[in-house]
């Protein structure tokens, strides 16, 4: 399809690494009428909601708290938990977001230190055992799933690594859970916190964190610094007793009851397996493309960061996208990479039709922007790494 096609025709497609597209059914939960939200009807809605959010955290025990929030939110949620006024923290940076951690650590008095690795690596595993060795933290910030970079970080080998020392592992799984294994417990990942707008399938709005036992004996303490609508000793008799500590969001806690359904019809292992297949697909068929791989190390399933063929500048393909196929893709907010990077998102209500669909739109808008692109050729290809 080329920019001298019917652009009015064209449905809008939302492929950014969140926030994702919205099943029909989910947007159906959400206009549901409003309801009590202490009363019976609701409160078994909310329980259940707790129980199958377990499962996809790898989490036994303590039951997950989800309120309303932005991902930032729920990151910040984490950082007053574990840390405060004079706490040393460590944060693992190699993308976007390891700078948020550290802004909301220091905005409340932390002590902070950062184990930097370049864009696109993996986190340093032996720069981190290093700091650790070396000084005491309070806790380790991390990140699942790099959207920026498309980076997927070895919680496992991390969380071996902290699980050395006293240090709390807490961890930003924003753009992972639902779409790459989190396995909280086995792990020893002692914070998760996410959000509702990626590969649980739902509006932005909501915001999840799951703690360990080992989080909770600090967690419990008095010496954490001042903590008030995300103090988490608020949250965990209420999310015991199953109910939400504040005036529930109710349509949006609709949504995610019924994306849940949604995991739970298709299961847990078949939606992780979804992700890394359609991740698969589009990588090799942007590879065909001319398109390079950004990542080094795993990849994250829920979305593919490319760099754009030689001479293909990423803003034009993107703003071509949007203009005459009426398709959003994402670029980078790193200065030195704008020009050539691409980030697409394969997470949450994406199916091979999709991938598919993304391949047409890319190889058209090449050949608008007068580069050349054989569709034909990134078809095979996608259609070779499905079972990869």
């Amino acid at each position: 399809m080329s920019a001298s096609s019917s652009e009015a025709t064209l449905p809008y497609r939302l492929r950014l690494p969140g926030p994702t597209a919205v099943p029909e059914r989910v947007l159906q939960a959400a206009a549901r009428p409003m309801i009590a939200h202490r009363g019976p009807e609701f409160l078994a809605r909310f329980k259940s909601i707790l129980d199958r959010l377990q499962p996809i955290l790898g989490r036994s025990g303590i039951p997950p708290f989800v309120f309303a929030s932005t991902g930032i939110g729920a990151m910040e949620s984490a950082v007053v938990n574990v840390a405060g006024p004079g706490k040393r923290v460590l944060i693992t940076t190699n993308g976007q977001w390891g700078p948020v951690f550290r802004r909301l650590a220091e905005g409340i008095g932390a002590e902070v230190d950062e184990v930097v690795s370049p864009l696109g690596a993996p986190v340093d595993l032996d720069g981190v055992r290093k700091a650790l060795s070396e000084k005491d933290y309070a806790a380790v910030l991390t990140v699942h799933s790099e959207s920026s970079t498309g980076a997927l970080n070895d919680l496992k080998a991390l969380g071996a690594i902290v699980g050395e020392t006293d240090a709390l592992l807490c961890c930003d799984s924003v753009s992972g859970l639902a779409g790459a294994e989190m396995r909280a417990d086995a792990w020893g990942v002692d914070v998760v916190v996410s959000a509702s707008q990626k590969c649980l399938m739902c509006p932005p709005g909501l915001g999840i964190a799951s703690v360990s036992e080992k989080a909770w004996e600090v967690i419990s303490r008095d010496d954490r610094g001042p903590r008030g609508y995300f103090d988490y000793r608020k949250f965990r008799p209420n999310s015991e007793k199953g109910e939400p500590t504040y005036t529930a969001p109710i349509a949006m806690l609709n949504a995610l009851d019924e994306s849940l359904t949604m995991i739970g019809e298709t299961g847990l292992e078949e939606t992780l397996a979804r992700h890394k297949r359609l991740n698969r697909m589009l990588t090799a068929g942007l590879q065909a493309l001319g398109f390079s791989l950004f990542p080094e190390g795993a990849p994250s399933p829920t979305l593919v960061v490319m760099r754009t063929p030689g001479g293909v500048s990423a803003p034009k393909l993107i703003a071509c996208l949007q203009d005459h196929y009426n398709c959003a893709i994402a670029g980078t907010r790193f200065e030195e990479l704008k020009e050539s990077l691409v980030r697409i998102g394969t997470m949450g209500w994406v199916d091979e039709t999709d991938i598919r669909t993304d391949l047409e739109q890319i190889a058209g808008a090449l050949v608008d922007l007068d580069s050349a692109a054989d569709i034909g050729t990134a078809l095979s290809a996608a259609e070779a790494a499905r079972g990869g």
